[in-house]
């Protein structure tokens, strides 16, 4: 009977330990919170294809990066659940540059780093599918 108290014991101290140190991660870092991710999106491709989309975050080919977010190449977030465009899309070396419109009608051209031009979209069966910003040439947010 000890030895079952002891495991007990020791299982509660592992998962608070864990949550405590990451193990279990339920909290949005710092500035995140009111960000709305999985946003639908009209997303045109480079050979005209058009297709409606459920954005579910961006980061590189290896792995999503943010839910909600991009970083330009000064570091600066592009709150994807701000925008209602993104255009005029071209590769560059160190990123991809567009020309993003927010919902409160201003416009930046920006580049966005290389490890954040990777678009990661709901697909078929709840699969998650990656679509390259350089192979688009336009998103529009519903």
């Amino acid at each position: 009977m000890k030895s079952l108290v002891r495991i007990g014991v020791i299982g509660v101290v592992a998962f608070a330990g864990g949550a405590a140190f990451g193990g279990v991660q339920n909290i949005e870092p710092a500035g995140f919170q009111g960000h709305r991710s999985s946003l639908r999106a009209t997303v045109t491709l480079a050979n005209g294809t058009a297709r409606t989309v459920t954005l579910e975050g961006i980061g590189c080919t290896a792995a999503m990066c943010s839910r909600v977010r991009a970083l330009d190449s000064n570091a600066e977030s592009v709150w994807l659940d701000g925008l209602t465009s993104v255009r005029d899309i071209s590769r560059e070396a160190d990123g991809v540059t567009a020309v993003f419109t927010f919902k409160n009608g201003f416009e930046r051209r920006s580049t966005i780093r290389a490890g954040n031009r990777v678009l990661y979209v709901a697909g078929n069966f709840g699969r998650t599918e990656q679509l390259d910003l350089a192979n688009v040439t336009l998103i529009e947010f519903e």
